[in-house]
């Protein structure tokens, strides 16, 4: 891959801030993206979505980032309850949340009145019931670090010589073992 035009040798050292940028120039064919992207992308753009395959086939996509609390101390509650009760609703998750080209939160609406004229939106929607949220306290430092092990790893997998998988894979292991 690295010999070739699919990965600029630039990419080696780059610590990935401006990573989704590259995307809706349409230069990159495949990349994995948050759901909320086809809603920025140019309308010009031939965008396809499709989950991510399993080793052993079935499917699969990344599914949180998104947490509320409300705190036991807290004099508006009753408030946040509510907030939460008509955000998960069906007009605030199909005018709102929908309209908007972004993923409900409930999988019985992934099909509606905003989704139904894109596919993709279904499709993504309907993802939502087979993902899946990583749960592991060193998940930050070990993954979304631009320092961290994995990204050391799939730089060493693309631009090295492959054979550091291996001592990469091991690296992930120690860093979520912390």
């Amino acid at each position: 891959m690295r010999d070739g035009p699919i990965v600029a040798p630039r990419r080696a050292r780059r610590d990935g801030h401006d990573l989704t940028g590259v995307f809706p120039k349409g230069k990159v064919g495949v990349m994995p993206m948050p759901s909320t992207t086809l809603g920025l992308m140019p309308e010009d753009l031939d965008l396809g979505v499709a989950p991510i395959p399993g080793p052993d086939g079935g499917k699969s996509t990344f599914v949180g980032g998104d947490a509320i609390g409300i705190s036991a101390t807290s004099e508006s509650a009753d408030q946040a309850w509510n907030f939460l009760a008509w955000s998960l609703g069906d007009k605030a998750q199909v005018d709102v949340v929908a309209a908007h080209k972004d993923v409900v939160a409930r999988t019985d609406l992934a099909s509606n009145k905003h989704s139904k004229a894109d596919p993709r939106l279904v499709t993504i929607n309907e993802l939502v019931a087979h993902g899946r949220t990583p749960y592991a306290l060193k998940f930050g430092q070990t993954f979304n670090d631009p320092n961290g092990p994995w990204l050391t790893l799939m730089r060493g997998a693309v631009f090295g010589d492959g054979m550091s998988v291996a001592k990469g894979n091991e690296a992930v292991t120690a860093s979520l073992a912390d």
